[in-house]
């Protein structure tokens, strides 16, 4: 009987390793709807014996490693996720440029997306990747590694083998960028732009002048310069608790969030490090704000808007507002809204990474042929002229106290 000839599948994949979270948008091609994931962005680099001490059961995101052949035909191997953090006691390496960590944890994210889509072992990739845009200059290493290396690589499960059809690097802010500009339509090469992302890991941003993108800039300044200055005023407090960061945002609402940051056993103790927690964070929060107002005044120029983004960012909302309420209209996140499934998850956090994945899917699924089916009765979903293909979800702008936006387009 003559073997059926079955079709390697095509799937479509957008990373964002963000400072914090690794972010994963992965979808099939003709699927109706993409799938989230999400990894802790540690990573640890052990020896092939350590992976006996790696658990085979549980979530793909709390066990992952990969191992590959370096440069020098050498294997390696890495922990990636929760797995370094808690049991190789792997860090973030923010100092790191990002391209340089990519390839495990974009492997361990393809290892991640096969589990959980219960994909094969061997599938086309289609593979997007947000770099900060100081690092775009890499991209061109980037892919040719990548290309390589997913070629045949280890996993909890196996070998893999990866035939990356299509690798796309673009700079940080670009999904929002362009959800913007389809917002927008004839009225976006009449505007004066500043693009601001603020995250956990750098601050980087680019200017948009009559529909042209000026070359952008990146600094160190993220969150982690907060947490950073916050740890040398209290002793005891852990950078690199995976919680810290998710307690100080929240307790802007809910200050007393703060006493699980104290490491004492006794209620009065706990007390009075709250009231110490409490005043080092205030004090640690303004002079974040001031460092990044004062790198914003660095950026020459008179704008009609400046589209913010970013969990941080997001973090500075207030002040940063009152820091543009005279002059120029804030547009947060593009006024891109992330699906109400996801968005408990990181919320605004996901908006840069979750719009570019439209527009890439739509490119790939065009580009083999694949009609994607836009949601009924949407005003918000306009087909793409240029490819035939519809969205294959919608974002609509969300008409706040301000319009919205979106970023900078793709570097192939």
């Amino acid at each position: 009987m003559k073997k059926e000839n079955i079709q390697p599948k095509h799937v479509v994949m957008m990373i964002d390793m963000g400072g914090s979270k690794t972010k994963i948008v992965v979808q099939e091609v003709g699927s109706d709807k993409p799938s989230l994931l999400l990894m802790d962005s540690s990573l640890a680099d052990i020896s092939k014996a350590s992976l006996d001490l790696a658990p085979t059961e549980g979530r793909s995101s709390d066990r992952a490693w990969v191992g590959y052949k370096g440069e020098d035909e050498e294997y390696l191997y890495y922990a990636v996720g929760a797995l370094a953090r808690n049991r190789f006691g792997g860090f973030s390496q923010l100092h790191e440029l990002k391209y340089e960590l990519a390839l495990p944890k974009i492997l361990a994210a393809i290892w991640s997306a096969r589990v959980e889509l219960e994909l094969p072992a061997k599938f086309n990739l289609h593979l997007g990747v947000l770099l900060p845009s100081g690092e775009i200059s890499d991209k061109d290493i980037l892919k040719s590694r990548l290309i390589k290396v997913a070629a045949t690589f280890e996993t909890p499960d196996g070998k893999m083998n990866i035939k990356v059809q299509t690798c796309s690097v673009y700079s940080e802010g670009s999904g929002i960028y362009n959800h913007r500009k389809n917002v927008l339509g004839d009225e976006f090469n009449e505007k004066r732009q500043l693009y601001v992302m603020v995250g956990y890991r750098n601050a980087s941003a680019f200017i948009v002048r009559g529909g042209v993108i000026e070359p952008g800039i990146t600094s160190d300044l993220g969150m982690s310069w907060m947490l950073d200055y916050l740890t040398k005023r209290v002793s005891g407090l852990d950078k690199n608790n995976p919680n810290l960061v998710e307690i100080i945002v929240n307790s802007l609402h809910s200050p007393e969030l703060l006493k699980k940051l104290s490491r004492k056993r006794r209620q009065q103790d706990i007390e009075a490090d709250y009231e110490l927690i409490s005043n080092a964070v205030a004090a640690s929060r303004d002079e974040y704000v001031r460092l990044v107002v004062r790198w914003l005044k660095t950026i020459a120029g008179e704008f009609d808007e400046v589209v913010m983004c970013g969990g941080t960012a997001e973090y500075l909302r207030g002040d940063l507002d009152k820091y543009y309420v005279d002059s120029t209209e804030i547009v947060w996140h593009g006024g891109v809204v992330v699906p109400s499934e996801y968005e408990s998850k990181l919320g605004s956090r996901l908006a840069d990474v979750w719009a570019l994945h439209e527009v890439f899917y739509k490119l790939v699924a065009a580009r083999l042929n694949v009609v994607v089916a836009s949601k009924p009765n949407d005003d918000a979903s306009k087909d793409d002229e240029d490819n035939g293909a519809a969205k294959n979800f919608v974002l609509k702008p969300r008409r706040v106290e301000r319009p919205a936006g979106t970023l900078p387009p793709i570097v192939s």
